[in-house]
């Protein structure tokens, strides 16, 4: 039988924490990517970003690997008298780099899937603290697309007694759940990026969340520890994020330091805001 042991729990509430999940919902164009792109303490030099939406290769300086699917991209091939499934080589995909000196050759891209296998067996001698997965709407499209292939319905809803949902909401969780645990053995941190939406509710209060099935994105939104709404100052143009959460938004912060704050949206203000924090 181990000997267990009880961990007491004592909060350096002024100390920027480690291994911990950062959800950034918002609007398009509020400054989600090119903020997440260099969350460390090393900068850019320690972010990943796993780009789902090819919107990230115009952030300067972001170390980016190009995501075009969930599952591995396979070919048809006849080998001897069999039809085969191949793997495309991921230079072979079809997308080209749209700028820089590379512009016009072709791209590698790569599934969710070749990721999640390559991080797992590599991650320990990659370079980088954090792993931004930008955004998990898009997977979770992909993730979609294959479960109504797989179930033979021509779209998401046609499922029997929501069955498709389920599979998918799963799938989705099932990867970032995996990828969480991946960097928080090393004190790494995962940022989730997601745009918003807004629904209306009763009594006139707008709810808002990630643009995503209301399970998948309360299931997310639940693995989050920090939980933040970008958005464009209107008097100054300057990106904000706020963490000022109530009953109707997905938001919020398990760091003290940052719960119910606006601050202006970059990883160094946020340390700041922590570092200078001071229990009551």
């Amino acid at each position: 039988m181990i000997d267990v042991k009880v961990q007491k729990v004592k909060v350096a509430y002024n100390e920027m924490p480690k291994g911990i999940t950062y959800y950034f919902i918002g609007p398009p164009k509020t400054g989600k990517s090119t903020q997440a792109s260099k969350w460390s303490k090393l900068g850019a030099k320690g972010v990943l970003v796993l780009d789902s939406d090819l919107g990230a290769d115009f952030v300067d300086g972001a170390n980016i690997v190009p995501l075009v699917s969930f599952s591995q991209m396979e070919k048809e091939e006849i080998k001897g008298n069999k039809r085969v499934l191949t793997i495309i080589p991921p230079e072979e995909r079809g997308f080209v780099y749209r700028n820089g000196p590379n512009a016009g050759k072709p791209m590698a891209v790569y599934s969710m899937t070749e990721i999640w296998q390559w991080l797992k067996a590599n991650w320990g001698k990659l370079p980088y603290d954090t792993i931004v997965i930008d955004t998990i709407d898009q997977i979770n499209e992909w993730i979609e697309d294959d479960v109504t292939k797989e179930l033979g319905i021509s779209e998401m809803g046609q499922g029997d007694w929501g069955s498709d949902w389920a599979k998918a909401r799963k799938m989705n969780a099932d990867v970032v759940k995996k990828i969480q645990m991946l960097v928080k053995k090393t004190g790494g941190n995962l940022i989730l990026i997601s745009h918003s939406k807004k629904t209306m509710v009763q009594d006139d209060k707008v709810q808002l969340g990630p643009a995503l099935p209301s399970g998948l994105g309360k299931a997310l939104t639940a693995k989050a520890d920090i939980i933040g709404f970008t958005s464009i100052k209107k008097a100054t143009g300057k990106h904000i994020i706020s963490f000022r959460s109530y009953d109707e938004r997905s938001v919020g912060s398990r760091i003290t330091a940052l719960a119910q704050k606006e601050l202006p949206f970059s990883y160094e203000e946020i340390k700041k805001e922590i570092l200078r924090y001071k229990p009551e």
